[in-house]
């Protein structure tokens, strides 16, 4: 049985607010994603407000872990009904065996980490029929439904909805689309790609991983007619359109936990002015993050810059790691084998270069952490967008801090007027732009946060949705584009 909370009537208006006089009425709208609402993880703490917004009836599904337990008020404001399938446990771990351990590193463009098992495969793939049965199960009040699919972890379960009469398919893929080249030595390519084919719309973060799937497209389904210029994939009788929406976040929530922390980040700010200044980094402990690799980088600062030496602190907020595939907690036990080892040989008075603090952390607790922080370090190998650069954006009121930003971060594109880019695996390059961040003047800073504030705040969470959805259901959406500078 469902979580069910009160709803509104069935068609509701969703307003555009100031970016746009057009209405948009919803029907039944049924949200399926791998981590559901109250759970971690960037997808479901996205969607969650965008559903509780929508005003319309919307049933959402998930594949993993259950809502933590909703406060009364919660449960009476939510107008939304949640369905957690049973699952047999050991169909879940196969199913993520080939998330984790093979989809997560070939999308992210390293195959030789992608541990392919044809068995994990079919279980895969009846995972995802389990999924789609559930989600037909339950009646639309409304035609059509709107079914809107979250990420790679639901790959193949478009087409398996696609033949009840008056269901629109949707599909935002959070992760990196690798190039051709990579894809095409996957023996399971060409069911990945149909599969996602049978969505009206596919939505990317980036234009390079748009680009690069309708590539994948025409490289491995010759007789589909790709057309670079509209985005779009004609095959058979049906067309597919690729759109690409980057996640915005809700600026105006990190603006308030901005002022409601300010005392928390002063005391912070206060603590470890003892060493000048404080370097950021808040990471998920992936191997796509590049933290290990952004350590290298500190370790040739501390060799070349001893001048630095007790005048900043590096603060690590460590997130687990989202999976225990072999490869993320080797990641995870390198990257505090090297933490150990830059304190070892780098503390000196009672000064250590490294704070390093696991776990996991609320918004409040970031919001406070991002103001106290100089500069905010962001070193991802390959990251389909990365908000934490956003939300660390959003927070400084002050127009202060500096963002060092992986160039392969998907939100470099936004960010590239205002962030320090580096090569993520080049240290020297970390180097000399940590010493660039840590000597900025103060209208510098400015002039670059004002600028990345610009972008954040004109593309926000409901408007990445709103367009999305509307996009989905043939309304013309507001299309993105950088605001000038």
């Amino acid at each position: 049985m469902p979580t069910v909370a009160k709803s509104p009537p069935l068609l509701s208006p969703i307003s555009t607010d100031d970016l746009g006089q057009l209405q948009l009425y919803l029907p039944t709208l049924k949200v399926i994603s791998y981590r559901g609402p109250g759970q971690s993880g960037g997808v479901p703490t996205s969607l969650e407000p965008v559903v509780k917004r929508l005003g319309a009836k919307v049933h959402w599904f998930a594949i993993d872990g259950v809502p933590s337990q909703p406060s009364q008020e919660q449960a009476q404001s939510a107008a939304f009904a949640f369905y957690n399938p049973q699952i047999p446990q050991a169909l879940l771990e196969k199913h993520n065996q080939i998330a984790n351990g093979y989809l997560y590193p070939l999308l992210h463009g390293m195959p030789e980490k992608a541990k392919f098992d044809s068995e994990n495969w079919k279980s895969f793939r009846q995972l995802s029929e389990l999924i789609a049965s559930e989600s037909l199960k339950v009646s639309s009040e409304s035609f059509p439904t709107l079914c809107w699919l979250h990420d790679y972890q639901l790959a193949l379960v478009a087409p398996l909805m696609s033949m009840q009469a008056g269901v629109i398919l949707c599909q935002f893929w959070h992760v990196p689309w690798p190039s051709p080249s990579v894809m095409v030595q996957s023996p399971i390519a060409r069911e990945l790609v149909e599969s996602l084919l049978s969505n009206k719309i596919i939505g990317f973060h980036t234009t390079e991983y748009a680009l690069n799937f309708l590539n994948t497209v025409q490289e491995l389904l010759p007789n589909a007619v790709v057309d670079v210029l509209k985005m779009e994939v004609r095959r058979r009788s049906t067309v597919t359109k690729v759109v690409v929406m980057p996640l915005g976040i809700d600026f105006s929530l990190w603006q308030q936990l901005a002022k409601s922390t300010r005392p928390i980040a002063e005391a912070i700010g206060v603590k470890h002015r003892l060493a000048n200044q404080v370097v950021l980094g808040v990471d998920r402990l992936d191997y796509s993050k590049g933290v290990l690799e952004k350590l290298n980088g500190l370790e040739r600062f501390l060799e070349t810059q001893s001048n630095w030496h007790k005048r900043f602190h590096y603060v690590q907020l460590a997130q687990p790691p989202q999976s225990k595939e072999p490869d993320f907690l080797a990641y995870a036990k390198a990257v505090e084998d090297k933490v150990e080892a830059i304190n070892e040989k780098y503390s000196n008075s009672g000064w250590k270069p490294i704070l390093y603090i696991p776990g996991q952390f609320d918004q409040s607790e970031l919001a406070a952490w991002y103001q106290a922080a100089d500069v905010l370090t962001v070193n991802s190998v390959k990251d389909g967008l990365n908000l934490i650069a956003k939300e660390y954006v959003a927070s400084r009121l002050d127009e202060q801090g500096a963002l060092v930003l992986s160039k392969l971060a998907g939100c470099s594109a936004e960010l590239a007027q205002g962030a320090l880019l580096v090569d993520p695996r080049d240290a020297d390059d970390f180097s000399n732009n940590l010493a660039q961040a840590l000597t900025m003047g103060v209208e510098e800073k400015r002039r670059r946060m004002t600028s990345m504030r610009r972008v954040v705040g004109w593309n926000q969470l409901h408007d990445w949705a709103l367009g999305f959805l509307r996009e989905a259901l043939g309304s013309k959406a507001k299309p993105y584009q950088f605001p000038l500078s």
